[in-house]
């Protein structure tokens, strides 16, 4: 009888070893699941500053998003060079240059507000802005490996190397995800280097003059 009982519980372990087993192989990984976690946190964001610079360039593209009075500001330069700068300004579905005056210039509407502050909020609340990283297709095709922690923007993160391939390409990066909100602070992904600051805080944009601002950036989300 006791010989009986132990097969039968040694059959029992085997079999929930095996159904471990499978989980495991099938079931999201760590960072899958880490991937979703910052997909979803983004989704929640409405400020916050980036930057990106090339590898090996001066040149610099910097942008604050403040999307509870659905503005957007870019500027993108060569180095030291201010000739070279470009900076637009983008409130509700209108875009406005700046000029070699210093004034501001409003260029209208691209087809489908392509561009505007609402177009760019509009991607940032469905989590596919090309202003952050691009997570969803991230999670869906990246083979995620697990980095060290380190300090971005005075943020303490996590870095997360992937290998994303789909049937034409194959591109490799890393992200660094907060540890405490899962937010992106650096994403390092061809040839250069985004890095993030100032999530949901208050941003301060100056606008140009005469332009209509729906709401304001310190109220609460």
């Amino acid at each position: 009888m006791n010989r009986r009982n132990l097969w039968i519980g040694a059959a029992v372990l085997g079999a929930g070893l095996i159904f471990w087993a499978v989980g495991q192989s099938v079931g999201p990984s760590s960072g899958d699941q880490e991937f979703q976690k910052s997909l979803d946190a983004m989704m929640q964001v409405k400020t916050f500053r980036g930057t990106f610079s090339a590898s090996g360039y001066p040149s610099e593209r910097l942008w604050e998003v403040d999307c509870n009075r659905v503005i957007v500001h870019q500027q993108s330069g060569g180095g030291s060079d201010s000739d070279m700068k470009q900076e637009e300004v983008s409130v509700g579905d209108q875009r406005y240059v700046r000029d070699s005056n210093g004034s501001w210039e409003n260029i209208g509407q691209e087809p489908g507000d392509r561009g505007s502050a609402k177009w760019y909020c509009g991607k940032v609340a469905s989590g596919t802005a090309d202003l952050l990283p691009d997570m969803r297709t991230i999670l869906s095709h990246g083979i995620p490996e697990k980095g060290d922690r380190k300090t971005v923007n005075g943020v303490r993160c996590r870095d997360w190397k992937f290998d994303m391939r789909t049937a034409i390409s194959s591109r490799i990066g890393s992200v660094c995800i907060g540890i405490d909100d899962h937010l992106p602070y650096e994403w390092n992904m061809d040839g250069g280097v985004y890095s993030y600051s100032d999530f949901n805080r208050p941003i301060q944009i100056d606008t140009p003059s005469g332009t209509v601002q729906p709401a304001s950036s310190t109220e609460s989300n």
